[in-house]
């Protein structure tokens, strides 16, 4: 663990950075005023992080740690991603880490799954590492990164994340990513026993993605009880399509499959099985 020794000028960049309500140095963006202090920013900065002033998260940012608390490992992972994503554009933590983050599994996971909503050739498809856990990021080119579509800005640690609602939709949106199809029924299945759905909001979300989404939505919520509330916040134009949308997208698809003739979707898995899981996570 690195010990924190700060020098004057330490002290007085880092209660400038406060003043500025800053939680995070960005030398692109703070070079202004941090070139009052030194006519080096980015080796001050550097030498900061090394005395455990600052602690150095990537791309030119440092994160301003708590008293006694310099090594990135005892930091919350929420507050660095935060650090690293949130000046390029949009993001949210999602999928797995946030189903796991609202308890709807009894998992741990060392990852951290993100969305991104900006073109960065550093984070995508490559390995990045934010505070000992890997950093997985996919892009998307949907506007869904507002408040609108179920993504909610914590406040203590600062990051931002789907929301409950959000992230059950998200599983039928891109279920790849959140391990296994098993996992999230069962997220379903807690989120259905707890009481914890809101049918109203889970349609108003599946609307923003599109797609088949709306369709795989109703169906989950007519499989879980929710059947008249999906049929009415659901327009009928969802269902103007030609072809069978499957249940679980990343899923092998018979002909043979049960097909729900109202949603016009295909129980690619097997309804019984899905049955199991929803009641597994009850």
């Amino acid at each position: 663990m690195s010990s924190q020794r700060f020098s004057d000028t330490d002290t007085t960049v880092i209660e400038a950075a406060r003043r500025r309500r800053r939680e995070v140095v960005v030398l692109r963006e703070d070079l202004p005023w941090l070139s009052r202090y030194s006519d080096r920013p980015k080796d001050m900065l550097r030498r900061m992080a090394v005395r455990g002033a600052l602690i150095e998260v990537g791309a030119g940012r440092y994160a301003i740690p708590k008293i006694g608390q310099a090594d990135i490992a005892y930091q919350p992972w929420q507050r660095l991603v935060h650090a690293r994503l949130a000046s390029h554009g949009d993001y949210y933590v999602g999928f797995l880490t946030a189903l796991i983050e609202h308890r709807l599994v009894d998992l741990s996971d060392p990852s951290i799954t993100v969305a991104i909503g900006f073109a960065n050739s550093a984070l995508t498809g490559k390995h990045v590492e934010i505070g000992g856990r890997q950093l997985h990021v996919v892009r998307s080119q949907k506007a869904i990164f507002s408040r609108e579509s179920g993504i909610e800005l914590v406040a203590d640690p600062v990051y931002a994340r789907s929301d409950l609602q959000r992230t059950l939709v998200d599983a039928l949106w891109m279920p790849r990513l959140f391990a296994s199809t098993e996992t999230w029924m069962t997220g379903w299945g807690r989120a259905v026993s707890g009481g914890l759905i809101d049918a109203e909001i889970v349609c108003r979300y599946a609307m923003f993605l599109g797609g088949m989404v709306p369709r795989r939505v109703g169906a989950m919520l007519s499989l879980v009880g929710y059947d008249m509330q999906a049929r009415h916040y659901l327009p009928s134009r969802v269902r103007r399509a030609d072809r069978i949308a499957d249940l679980v997208e990343d899923a092998s698809s018979r002909s043979d499959s049960e097909v729900d003739p109202f949603w016009r979707v295909r129980f690619n898995v097997p309804r019984e099985r899905i049955e199991g899981w929803l009641l597994y996570g009850k």
